[in-house]
């Protein structure tokens, strides 16, 4: 019997089901199931398998003897913002003076600017680390250099043409480390930056930064494998029993149960709250709120994003309306979307641009046309890398970067006409627009029954899911409709009870209620497994991603 089994109380027999899934995710020998679920004590890697990691040590060292001024760059989403928490946190139990520094969306844009560099200049800054951005800024550490200014780049987006001349560019895509891991988000660098200093002065870390880093990974939607998986498993062991009033204080504000947070309830109810600030208002709010030690503070921020949070759900909403409109109106749908108006804020582009992914299995590019600029995000499906067909049309964006699945562009406004063709004649190349047609991708076919405390247990294990190791599908076929019930201010939700093999089972189906046809009895249904806290803990439900009447 495998020594993670028995580590989590489970048998040695696998339950079908569960075998079938381990087996589809390359999971085929013992010692590959050991690694996943309980993985060897090699993890955290060593930073200084990161190329440039020895000499941002040696520069953060110097700092600290000189009791230098450091000031921490980051994005303003939430990786951006727990990573700069992460170093900042570091440095200042080190006893550094630091000043964070989180740009404004739509005052200051992404990245190093030579504004904010004049501004953490002017307040006795000598050193500026950056958090999930630099890695582009040639233009910018220059500018740092000759005001007298080093630089120390953490970035895991891709570099273009080489890196600037920081001190360091710490970033596992840049060759010339033999860091085993190249998925790591910018909250997760921070960490390894902090971890390497704090074993070069042979000193332990705090173990709290793991809670900041889990939240960064799992909204980043980095690859939930390796050492990503490691940070928020163990992360999110440390949520549970969070010291920060701030995390407190949103738990209770999202109505999140410690004991039973996960990655998926970390995606859902604590990562929109956190980045509410950098899409509508400052983000130094959020950071605020994870770094603070008063209560008082942390409940007066937690209602302000809670505001901010609303008005960002109410202003998408109007947003996407309009978009899905535009794209009604058209009489052909492109392979690729790109889509424009003066009335999308730039906060919620990329809201935008993912529910029309959603909604049309495409690559969308949503465009907040502001004057002279105009700033653009992007989301992707698997098979397109949005990243490429940006990076085709480089010659006339100001700048652009991201990942294969989101990313960004600022262009001048007069070039959108000539941006939206040239993507659109991008995607539709041979090869880069397959996949379109949306299908449901099953790991197993089981009878309810088999849907038992064991396979539970199972799943539970399989945590935490993200992207590279999302929530089992399964399918069951000709289940017994018992009971059934619309839900929702529009009836839009429908609830199931459902019946196999003498197992029964409450199904969900979100925005699915126009597709139930009355007199149905039985169905097939494709569904992941998921808390029923309507019910009590411990209790399941099964989500349907889809459901038909059953063919017989």
């Amino acid at each position: 019997m495998p020594s993670a089994m028995a580590a989590n109380g489970l048998s040695g027999h696998v339950p079908s089901a569960i075998a079938q899934v381990l087996v589809k995710r390359g999971i085929d020998t013992l010692d590959k199931l050991n690694t996943l679920l309980d993985p060897p004590h090699r993890l955290p890697y060593d930073p200084l398998r990161i190329a440039g990691m020895d000499t941002a040590l040696k520069r953060l060292y110097a700092a600290v003897n000189a009791k230098e001024h450091v000031g921490v760059f980051g994005d303003f989403d939430v990786d951006g913002i727990t990573g700069t928490a992460i170093i900042s946190e570091g440095l200042t139990s080190l006893g550094v003076k630091v000043t964070p520094y989180l740009p404004h969306r739509v005052d200051e844009g992404h990245g190093l600017s030579n504004a904010a560099i004049d501004t953490l200049f002017a307040q006795g800054v000598t050193l500026i680390v950056t958090v999930d951005c630099g890695i582009t800024a040639f233009d910018e550490v220059d500018y740092a250099k000759s005001i007298g200014i080093d630089v120390i780049i953490t970035d895991h987006h891709l570099p273009h043409n080489g890196v600037p001349n920081a001190v360091a560019s710490l970033n596992p895509k840049v060759p010339g480390g033999n860091y085993p891991f190249f998925d790591l988000c910018g909250a997760g660098l921070g960490f390894k930056l902090i971890q390497g200093l704090f074993e070069f002065y042979g000193q332990p870390w705090d173990p709290s930064l793991l809670e900041l880093a889990a939240l960064g990974t799992i909204a980043d939607l980095v690859p939930m494998l390796d050492e990503n998986r490691y940070l928020v498993k163990e992360g999110l062991r440390e949520m549970a029993n969070t010291r920060r009033p701030g995390l407190r204080a949103l738990y209770s504000s999202a109505r999140v149960d410690p004991d039973e947070i996960t990655a998926e309830t970390v995606s859902f109810q604590i990562s929109p709250r956190l980045n509410s600030a950098g899409r509508m208002g400052d983000p130094m709010d959020s950071f605020k709120l994870l770094t603070t030690e008063s209560p008082e503070e942390a409940a007066a921020l937690t209602h302000k994003l809670e505001s901010l949070n609303l008005e960002r759900r109410a202003v998408t909403e109007e947003a996407y309306a309009n978009a899905k409109q535009q794209v009604e109106d058209w009489d052909e749908l492109p392979s690729l979307i790109v889509i424009s108006d003066e009335d999308f804020p730039r906060g919620v582009a990329g809201l935008i641009a993912g529910r029309l992914v959603d909604k049309y299995r495409r690559p969308a590019v949503v465009i907040a046309v502001e004057g002279e600029f105009s700033v653009a995000s992007g989301r992707s499906i698997p098979e397109f890398n949005i990243v490429a067909a940006m990076e085709s049309c480089e010659d006339i964006l100001v700048r652009f970067g991201g990942h294969s699945q989101a990313a960004g562009l600022t262009i001048a406004t007069s070039d959108i006409p000539q941006l939206k063709s040239r993507l659109e004649a991008f995607s539709a190349q041979p090869g880069e627009h397959q996949g379109l047609e949306r299908t449901i991708e099953i790991d197993s076919v089981i009878d309810l029954a088999e849907m038992d405390a064991v396979a539970v247990r199972w799943i539970d294990d399989l945590e935490p899911f993200g992207p590279n190791n999302v929530r089992p599908v399964f399918a069951s076929m000709g289940a017994k409709v018992l009971e059934f019930a619309h839900m929702g201010r529009e009836q839009q939700h429908l609830r199931l009870r459902v019946e196999m093999s003498g197992a029964q089972f409450t199904a969900l189906a979100f925005n699915q209620g126009a597709k139930w046809k009355p007199k149905t009895e039985y169905v097939d249904l494709a569904f992941t497994v998921t808390k029923d806290s309507f019910r009590g803990k411990g209790a399941i439900a099964l989500r349907l991603l889809d459901f038909r009447p059953s063919q017989g």
